[in-house]
């Protein structure tokens, strides 16, 4: 929960006001992720393999015949949305992105993180997404895209998984 709080407390003028907002964006955008179970997390990490299979079909195949499902890969930038993912000014950009339009899209922006670095996964026997630095220009870019592509359902429960 530290690393979901940095963000707030770094662009806040106070801990007060950091911890407002804070508060504010766990009990209303994102309370599945914190409840006991990480429902809402869960939930997500299956929908990253579902985002990745009809985005870059070629590269999900691949990551899922050497074992490398979201739930092993994905797991702490679902959690914290990609505020695990150093430089903190980059998380900051993003992060201005997803309370823009949404967290849900945070989703779409671990995808393209993998699309990033697909040719080095691609290209490996082993291979084991690490996202460092965080782009977030090329991130944005590729979610907004990406989010062209995806059903209206699948839409949908992106919407829905951290509630």
């Amino acid at each position: 929960m530290n690393v979901l709080a940095a963000p707030f407390l770094y662009a806040a003028k106070s801990e007060a006001e950091a911890f407002a907002a804070f508060d504010r964006f766990i009990t209303h955008e994102c309370p599945g992720y914190v409840r006991g179970s990480m429902d809402g997390v869960h939930k997500g990490l299956a929908l990253v393999d579902q985002i990745l299979a009809i985005v870059d079909p070629r590269l999900s195949s691949h990551l899922l015949s050497k074992g490398m499902k979201a739930e092993i890969y994905a797991f702490p930038s679902v959690l914290t949305l990609c505020a695990c993912t150093p430089p903190l000014p980059e998380v900051l950009l993003l992060w201005d992105f997803l309370l823009a339009y949404g967290p849900h899209l945070n989703l779409l922006c671990i995808v393209a993180q993998l699309v990033l670095v697909r040719d080095t996964l691609l290209n490996s026997q082993s291979p084991k997404p690490d996202f460092k630095p965080l782009k977030a220009r090329p991130v944005i870019d590729y979610t907004v895209n990406f989010a062209r592509k995806i059903p209206q359902d699948l839409y949908e429960q992106m919407l829905a998984h951290a509630q």
